[in-house]
């Protein structure tokens, strides 16, 4: 065992808290769920104003009246929305979205560069466990090759049609 373990490359280590990244996923995910909820409203707003002038005649003032309030209401939801996004992130300690998506990004990166070498590392540990394979003969790989070879010479035969079977 010491001479297996002295054999094997040392192990990865992460440069970076995960509960931190953690915690970096978590407000990550409340922020694109906000930007969600935000597009789904400017989504609604074009379908509103479409409505609005769709909705003509004397009679229908209530409705146009209406829709127009429901149109003010989203527009200011919207914006409102849009103020409070930046501060679920000054809350975390960020100065604003751009920084904390650079750092989320870089971060996401040192993690995922780390998950990668990780994968390898174990890999080359399965490796170093596992008994050597006995070598293949000689012969079957020699004709394995040559039947690739057969293959790749071998050009394309064109297939003849019969005019009379159309």
């Amino acid at each position: 065992n010491l001479i297996r373990q002295t054999a094997l490359p040392p192990k990865p280590i992460l440069s970076m808290d995960m509960a931190e990244f953690r915690t970096m996923q978590k407000l990550m995910i409340r922020v694109q769920d906000r930007a969600k909820e935000i597009r789904s409203l400017q989504d609604e707003v074009p379908k509103l104003k479409a409505q609005l002038a769709e909705t003509k005649g004397i009679f229908k003032s209530r409705e146009r009246k209406a829709l127009e309030a429901q149109i003010q209401q989203t527009e200011e939801k919207i914006s409102a929305m849009l103020e409070v996004l930046p501060e679920i992130l000054k809350d975390d300690g960020y100065p604003d979205v751009q920084a904390f998506m650079a750092t989320y990004r870089e971060a996401e990166a040192v993690v995922e560069q780390y998950n990668r070498s990780l994968a390898e590392w174990e890999r080359q540990v399965k490796e170093k466990r596992r008994p050597q394979k006995p070598p293949e003969k000689e012969s079957v790989r020699n004709r394995l090759r040559q039947l690739q070879e057969q293959g790749r010479q071998q050009k394309p035969r064109k297939k003849s049609f019969d005019r009379d079977s159309r």
